[in-house]
């Protein structure tokens, strides 16, 4: 968990580990080797992706179907050698997609801008988890959506641990950061300040 107060740092952090904005120093490791990482692609290709802050600016083409939107992260795996993507195989994707998160829409080819907060954040989630990622980074997964989709986001957030996928989130609730985190890193004016092992942390001490 990534604790802090608005303006700390934590959405930069993100996002230059992503690969959206530059990075100034430091170097990125997975499963212990080191990965250039310079823009968004060369994160993904190493198996590191990015569920971001602002869902339907960054994070959703609000005017396409949920369908395309599932699919486009995900289209080499289902074209063909010659780059023709397979219908039934997005109609598949999707309607599995929208079945294992219990993502409240009638059709798959509705337009995503027409679902509530909570069900455009599970298709953000998703989108990404068919393909073979290593480290899943949400930035504020919970901001704006119901109690009972936050209770999906945190089983699948527990989920991707057990089946040995690193989590990294950012909240501003300090709740979910000491409900959901093993380790948490505490950040102040753009720096990491603490590092904390959960049967350490408290509320006061993060805010300290």
């Amino acid at each position: 968990g990534l604790a802090g107060l608005v303006g700390a740092g934590r959405t930069e952090v993100t996002r230059a580990l992503f690969g959206a904005d530059p990075k100034t120093s430091g170097q990125i490791y997975i499963e212990g080797k080191e990965v250039k990482i310079n823009k968004p692609i060369d994160s993904i290709n190493a198996g590191m992706v990015l569920v971001p802050e602002d869902r339907k600016h960054d994070g959703l083409c609000t005017k396409l179907s949920v369908q395309d939107n599932i699919s486009l992260p995900n289209l080499d795996m289902i074209s063909s050698s010659l780059g023709v993507v397979s219908g039934q195989g997005e109609e598949e994707l999707s309607e599995k997609t929208v079945e294992d998160l219990n993502i409240k829409v009638s059709d798959v080819h509705t337009e995503a801008d027409g679902l509530s907060g909570g069900n455009q954040q599970k298709v953000v989630v998703r989108k990404w988890l068919a393909g073979d990622s290593k480290i899943t980074i949400f930035d504020e997964p919970t901001r704006g959506i119901d109690v009972a989709a936050k209770v999906e986001i945190y089983n699948l957030m527990n989920k991707l641990k057990e089946d040995g996928i690193g989590v990294l989130f950012v909240s501003s609730e300090m709740p979910e950061i000491l409900g959901m985190s093993d380790r948490i890193l505490v950040m102040a004016d753009g720096r990491i300040t603490k590092e904390l092992d959960i049967s350490e942390a408290s509320q006061d001490t993060i805010l300290r």
